[in-house]
């Protein structure tokens, strides 16, 4: 797990090192749980936003079946100045014991305050399978999918 910082009420901190050695180092900040990047130039902007993936029982040892996060990957003309605010699904977490655990969060890029650019769906958590059920895995189009033998 990397460590992006910590969420002060305060305003706006540090991301840490994880963006370290790449273009936009030192450009994303912090506040509330939700990254921020001013864009530095007008142009055309790909951006790729990945979904967590789901949880799963260790009792079972099933993680290798759990659902995966969607992957989506776009072009956008964005402009100077334009605020653009991340948010990074965290994967769904792990029990040691008894029932399945929650699916992985989305990802989402949003212009603005409330203009969605991109969203990628977290995959569903599960509990005791022995094969990849493709029901728990995200989707890419509208409508979801259903889970495997979900409640």
């Amino acid at each position: 797990m990397t460590n992006l910082g910590s969420t002060g009420r305060n305003g706006p901190t540090s991301v840490g090192s994880h963006y370290s050695g790449q273009d936009h180092e030192g450009q994303v900040t912090l506040f509330n749980g939700i990254q921020q990047w001013t864009v530095p130039y007008t142009g055309q902007y790909r951006i790729e936003a990945v979904g967590a993936a789901g949880g799963y029982s260790n009792n079972h040892n099933d993680s290798q079946y759990r659902g995966r996060g969607a992957r989506m990957v776009g072009t956008f003309n964005l402009f100077k100045d334009e605020l653009i605010q991340i948010l990074v699904g965290q994967e769904g977490g792990v029990r040691d014991y008894g029932g399945s655990f929650g699916g992985g969060g989305g990802t989402f890029f949003v212009r603005g305050s409330n203009t969605a650019l991109i969203v990628a769906g977290g995959g569903g958590g599960l509990r005791a399978v022995t094969s990849r059920r493709q029901g728990c895995d995200a989707s890419t189009n509208t409508s979801g999918n259903p889970g495997y033998n979900s409640w």
